[in-house]
């Protein structure tokens, strides 16, 4: 393909339309942009399980001025824009800045034919101004009805008309631009430093569940029970029984639980060949590497620690034990954690290495009567600060 080379006025210089497949950039020359209008430069790209938008703007723009749900076809609408487009699905789904909560949420609608809005609502975003004429927003694509798939794409904005008229202006002027937007997986997670815990922070109600032996034929309906209650968890898992369950161990990362290490063949004080071989076989199976480790039976030794330390892994034991693994029935597991749960608490519950239809059947009402109480829950990486880390692939 040739490029037709375009005669450069004495008084303008006009830049080259840049399309970067990794960032899909657009640009737009800014020495071409009539008065009022604002957009300078728009730019899509994706960072973990994150979707990023920078907008770029001739003039710093009063983001509390700005509809959230905008009307475009009321003429004084004051808006700013990123629409996606996924033919032959009707209408563009429009992701806008503004409101009352400007920094913490944004506005989401599909605009069908004439620009009629549908199906208004906002979701959870991160709104930063790096500088005046930037604008940087990231949010979880999902919340936004946004699946991976191929999107045409553009920026909209309009500074209101006081007469009628169009007023809109659009990001490029013609057209739309292609981004692919990409599944993404788990694949690791951050605070995985030498040290032992038992408990998180105790200055908040939050707590951590975790279940050790596994995979097993009961981790199924484990993960259908977090999935019901809508709670993550935390799986330690033992790397001889893993062959054949590798589907199930994707699972629980695909429901935000997370996994961590718990020995190759569950032996107490383990050498480095025993902690190293199950984070081996977990990266193998699923790509996450665990940044947690715990040790069977909860012994645990300088050694211990150190080794687990130097895989990029903290050893985590608990502060809240029903004793699961003796089968003392139903009442006697939900009783003992129930009865001794405290903000920060790390809760040791099984689901291998055993009959384990007891925890199984104590789980729902544990939970129940937690949250009834106040709790949340979450996964032991993010009640000890950390984060699970995600990479884009396919």
């Amino acid at each position: 393909m040739k490029w037709k080379r375009l005669p450069l006025a004495a008084s303008r210089k006009i830049l080259c339309a840049v399309a970067l497949a990794a960032a899909a950039t657009l640009l737009l020359p800014s020495a071409a942009l009539a008065d009022g209008q604002r957009l300078v430069r728009a730019d899509l790209s994706q960072a973990g399980k994150e979707l990023v938008v920078e907008l770029r703007t001739a003039k710093p723009v009063a983001l509390s001025k700005l509809q959230a749900r905008p009307d475009p076809r009321n003429v004084s609408a004051r808006y700013l824009c990123v629409g996606f487009g996924h033919p032959p699905r009707a209408g563009e789904r429009w992701l806008c800045l503004g409101g009352r909560q400007s920094h913490r949420r944004i506005g989401v609608e599909t605009v069908g034919a004439g620009g009629r809005p549908m199906q208004v609502g906002s979701v959870r975003a991160t709104v930063k101004r790096p500088r005046p004429d930037k604008l940087v927003i990231a949010l979880e694509p999902g919340a936004a009805d946004l699946s991976p798939r191929r999107y045409q794409w553009r920026a909209v904005a309009s500074s209101g008309c006081t007469s009628p008229g169009n007023c809109a202006e659009v990001l490029p002027a013609q057209g739309m631009r292609t981004f692919r937007l990409r599944p993404v997986r788990p694949v690791g997670c951050t605070g995985g430093s030498p040290g032992l815990v038992t408990n998180g922070p105790r200055d908040r109600k939050v707590v951590a569940l975790t279940f050790d032996d596994g995979p097993s034929d009961y981790t199924d309906d484990f993960l259908e029970v977090l999935r019901e209650k809508d709670v993550r968890g935390t799986f330690f898992e033992v790397g001889q029984v893993m062959p054949g369950r590798e589907e199930v161990m994707r699972e629980i990362l695909a429901q935000g639980s997370e996994l961590g290490d718990h020995t190759m063949d569950h032996v107490e004080l383990p050498g480095y060949s025993q902690i190293a071989g199950a984070a081996a076989r977990i990266r193998a199976y699923t790509h996450f590497q665990p940044c947690l480790f715990r040790p069977p039976g909860g012994a645990v030794d300088a050694g211990v620690i150190a080794t687990a330390g130097s895989l990029g892994m903290r050893t985590v034991n608990w502060d809240v034990d029903p004793r699961d693994w003796s089968l003392p029935g139903t009442g006697a597991i939900y009783a003992a954690i129930v009865g001794h749960v405290r903000p920060g608490s790390i809760v040791l519950m099984h689901d291998g290495g055993g009959p384990r239809s007891e925890t199984l059947a104590a789980l729902p009402q544990i939970i129940d009567t937690l949250r009834g109480r106040g709790y949340s829950f979450t996964t032991v990486t993010e009640l000890l600060g950390g984060r699970i880390l995600y990479r884009p692939y396919g």
